[in-house]
């Protein structure tokens, strides 16, 4: 017998983790192990790399959020956390086709388009995770409220949205345009 332990057990630990103490460590091993299995099965599912990456996010936020409500009698962790994303998926079609988006005409520039695996990387980069909040009083009052909202309190695209009661696409739009004048200052100062 190689492990006493199986992948299973050490999921229900980290699980368990997250519920009673908050766990970040144990979060963490929990996204590492579900994310890239989340964002593959939402890839398929949704079709739309960008949809894909904000489910996990919101469906791994609500796993930090809903740990408590696990019940290991009832079903596996990777069950109940693929049923938690499913859930995330069926409510981004729903308000997708609820409110359709268009944003503001504040929000109509001619800046390039940049996909969100771009927006990614470059938030992995350690001079903008040091840089953010210097190059952030210069952004616009409104890009500024979406990049604080999204990147200081962790919340989702979606959630900015329905905070601020505004189109999920004026959301996207407002933090494009705040991630490409932060580059902008970036460029000027390297």
């Amino acid at each position: 017998m190689t492990n006493t332990m199986d992948e299973s057990d050490q999921h229900r630990l980290w699980l368990g983790a997250v519920a009673k103490d908050r766990d970040k460590n144990a979060f963490a091993q929990l996204f590492r192990h579900f994310a890239p299995r989340l964002l593959s099965h939402a890839r398929r599912q949704l079709g739309n790399d960008a949809l894909a990456q904000e489910m996990v996010q919101e469906a791994m936020t609500k796993v930090w959020l809903k740990a408590h409500l696990y019940h290991p009698d009832k079903g596996r962790v990777s069950t109940w956390v693929f049923t938690v994303a499913r859930n995330v998926s069926y409510d981004m079609m729903r308000r997708a086709q609820a409110r359709p988006e268009h944003p503001s005409a504040e929000d109509l520039y001619l800046e390039p388009a940049m996909d969100s695996e771009m927006e990614a990387d470059q938030l992995d980069q350690p001079v903008l995770r040091q840089q953010l909040e210097q190059y952030c009083r210069h952004l616009p009052p409104k890009q500024l409220q979406v990049v604080t909202m999204i990147y200081f309190e962790d919340r989702s695209h979606q959630e900015v949205a329905d905070a601020l009661g505004v189109p999920l696409g004026t959301v996207k739009s407002r933090l494009r345009l705040a991630l490409n004048r932060i580059r902008e200052l970036l460029d000027e100062h390297h």
